[in-house]
């Protein structure tokens, strides 16, 4: 495989490619959020993913660090900290990932940058409860795939990041298959396809062939429907040792869409429930708790006119 002889990733660099996909979510948030259909049709996918990077990006206006490691876990803290939805939970989740794998490097290679994010895909189907095919998770497992491939062919950094996005966009397209409900509209899942805009930011090849949404499928109206009504999450800053699969079981006894994951001394919590009061409850047995965030996604999906 050619060889580019592109730089190695460094702490500059990481920052200006996170700051990159920042740009590029925002510049397709309303799209993406007029696709969203699942889990639950509440057309705030695109937004939760471009708040969840827009506040990373806001708190990475004044840390400087040369070491790619370092900014990495500080990317990983404060994505988890802003994280809104499902969709930027499981985002944050894979950068948690990812940054445990080259939190000791000074400089990311290709084969260190194709490895973390094969860790980032582990951490986030290990943190989802009931992780479903045909999502973000999907995309991130094949991006990891065809970087590792690339990588283990000789490619440099550039090359195996190129060939994650190559990866991530098949499988954007392979997710109207696997869900029957984006069968039925002949969409792709929306936090796919955001996933999908900020890999190409991140990766600085911002694809022309990307798959939008058709006029058809927008003017086509969706019933609401999901077993819980409260979109739930906060933070605990904790005061001892926690079991997050405790956590994560309590979560899932009480509603779904649920995750738990820790980083830096504090712990993400996200669940749809109808019994939000619990989830608080429980998070108050570990800690203190910070922004809380109950969104009522049937009020979400009547105003978005799903």
């Amino acid at each position: 495989m050619r060889k580019t002889g592109a730089k190695m990733i460094n702490g500059i660099l990481l920052k200006k490619a996170i700051i990159s996909g920042a740009e590029e979510i925002e510049k397709h948030y309303e799209s993406v959020d007029a696709i969203n259909v699942f889990p639950v049709p509440d057309g705030d996918t695109g937004t939760n993913l471009s708040l969840t990077l827009g506040g990373c990006v806001q708190a990475l206006e004044g840390f400087e660090n040369i070491s790619a490691g370092k900014t990495a876990d500080f990317i990983a803290g404060e994505l988890l900290k802003n994280a809104r939805g499902n969709s930027g939970v499981i985002f944050s989740l894979i950068f948690k990932g990812f940054s445990q794998h080259v939190g000791n490097l000074d400089e990311i290679d290709a084969k260190s940058l194709a490895e973390g994010l094969e860790k980032g895909c582990e951490e986030a189907y290990s943190a989802i409860e009931k992780p479903t095919e045909g999502t973000m998770l999907t995309v991130i497992r094949m991006a990891a795939a065809k970087a590792i491939s690339a990588q283990e062919k000789g490619a440099d950094t550039e090359l195996t990041f190129s060939a994650a996005v190559s990866g991530a966009k098949a499988a954007l397209k392979s997710t109207r298959n696997l869900l029957p409900v984006l069968k039925k509209k002949g969409i792709v899942d929306a936090g796919a396809q955001g996933l999908v805009y900020i890999l190409e930011g991140m990766a600085g090849c911002v694809s022309e062939e990307a798959v939008y949404v058709s006029e058809q499928a927008l003017s086509d109206s969706t019933d609401f429907h999901s077993e819980y009504t409260y979109c739930t999450e906060f933070i605990i800053t904790k005061h001892a040792d926690v079991d997050v699969s405790e956590i994560k079981r309590f979560l899932a006894d009480i509603g779904n869409c649920t995750a738990a994951a820790e980083h830096s001394g504090i712990i993400k919590v996200h669940v749809h429930t109808d019994s939000p009061h619990l989830a608080l409850q429980k998070g108050l047995e570990y800690g203190d708790l910070s922004r809380i965030k109950i969104d009522n996604m049937k009020l979400q999906a009547s105003a978005s006119g799903k």
